[in-house]
């Protein structure tokens, strides 16, 4: 074993002679680590010799030595930010290397530094069965190295490095954000219930007062203050409305009930057993096709979602017209899609791209009632569940289409 090392440094002394004018960098630089593990300190020697002025993306290197593995080790904690590794494999035992490169990679966790193992041995790692089955950046024979490949080396691993950490920071950063997001809107949901909850109460005192005030007051009125008092009343079961709608927005996802596997033409059921006195108010035609499978899903919120979407086909209907709706589903690519279609009042293609949004209403409230939170909901819903929500019309008294697509998973997943 002591020849053949001996042979290796012959080879690399030969390559490897320094340049006139080469200058060790500053303690105080914005410095490259590289650390070079090796037993053998004639090549840590020459891979000084290599690699002491190279300049890299306008830094400079700093070589961190180390004999064994365990030392390597301690260098790596006491080096968290090491760019790259320049390894032996046979050292205190004839894997200690590659020992090394689990404990940094599945101990450590690291995966941006960069690890070149370079070998005086290759029986004892075969540079086939060590690349398939090591978290390896570069193999090289110490036998064939040159000044120009280590160079090479070292210049492609630092800069993999660079753009791995630079990576990481940006992936760190965006789930950050991800997760101050996540708490705003945590906060805001909260926000919302705790207001539109806590409203409700004294919104509903001022609504009975004033009505105890018409009526006790009733033969003083004369037909326009009576006017008034109906508007103040009105006025107030529309904001309790609202705020009911903001209080059942602010709970979907967090107070619904979980999901669970449901045959999808049952909901389907029972969301038209509550629709059934809309359906016959508006003397709608209602159809039903398509393949209804099995779902996974909040059941309470996909009820809600297809009460607001059909409930919707028969409020949004043209006087004169026999109302059709037609409810369709199907399973494609691994995602269900519900439709429902109507030939009502339609929609304005410039209007589409409101119509999601909370308390956004296309209609006066003399022409249809509602407090403009029912679609907000129902995008909400599908959202919570990983699909999206869309709605076409070729046109105001065309008819709409509202389409949902969920993802479907594989039951016996």
């Amino acid at each position: 074993m002591n020849s053949s090392r001996s042979a290796d440094h012959d080879l690399l002394a030969a390559w490897l002679a320094p340049e006139p004018g080469q200058v060790d960098a500053a303690p105080g630089d914005d410095l490259w680590k590289v650390l070079l593990v090796d037993d053998q300190e004639d090549v840590h020697a020459v891979l000084h010799l290599t690699l002491h002025d190279v300049l890299i993306e306008g830094r400079r290197l700093l070589l961190l030595d180390a004999l064994s593995a365990s030392d390597a080790r301690a260098a790596i904690v006491a080096h968290p930010d090491i760019a790259l590794i320049l390894l032996d494999v046979v050292m205190e035992s004839d894997q200690a290397g590659l020992d090394l490169v689990r404990h940094i990679r599945d101990e450590l966790r690291n995966r941006s530094v960069q690890i070149v193992l370079i070998t005086g041995q290759p029986g004892y790692a075969p540079q086939r069965e060590v690349i398939s089955g090591y978290q390896i950046d570069g193999y090289r024979l110490k036998s064939e190295l040159s000044a120009n490949q280590i160079f090479v080396q070292v210049y492609s691993a630092i800069r993999t490095h660079r753009l791995m950490r630079e990576h990481e920071i940006l992936q760190q950063d965006l789930e950050q954000k991800v997760n101050q997001l996540k708490r705003s809107n945590a906060e805001l949901e909260q926000f919302s219930y705790a207001i539109s909850h806590d409203l409700r109460q004294p919104l509903r005192m001022i609504s009975s007062y004033m009505q105890l005030l018409g009526v006790s007051l009733a033969d003083q009125l004369g037909s326009e203050q009576r006017a008034y008092f109906n508007f103040a009343i009105n006025g107030a079961k529309r904001l309790d409305r609202m705020l009911v709608d903001l209080l059942e927005y602010s709970r979907v996802g967090r107070l619904g009930e979980p999901p669970e596997w449901l045959e999808s033409r049952l909901i389907l059921d029972d969301a038209l057993l509550f629709l059934q006195p809309s359906i016959l108010e508006a003397q709608a035609t209602l159809r039903i096709g398509g393949q209804w499978p099995r779902v996974f899903v909040s059941p309470d919120e996909i009820l809600r979602l297809l009460q607001n979407l059909i409930g919707n086909a028969a409020k949004f209907r043209n006087v004169g017209r026999a109302l059709e709706i037609s409810v369709s589903s199907k399973v494609f690519a691994g995602n269900w899609y519900i439709c429902i279609a109507d030939n009502g009042i339609g929609i304005h293609p410039g209007q589409i791209a409101r119509l999601f949004q909370v308390f956004q209403r296309l209609h006066s409230r003399a022409a249809f009632d509602g407090s403009g939170v029912g679609l907000a909901l129902c995008r909400k819903i599908a959202e919570h569940h990983g699909g999206r929500i869309w709605a076409e019309s070729a046109g105001e008294g065309q008819g709409s289409r509202f389409c949902v697509s969920l993802p479907l998973p594989q039951e016996n997943a």
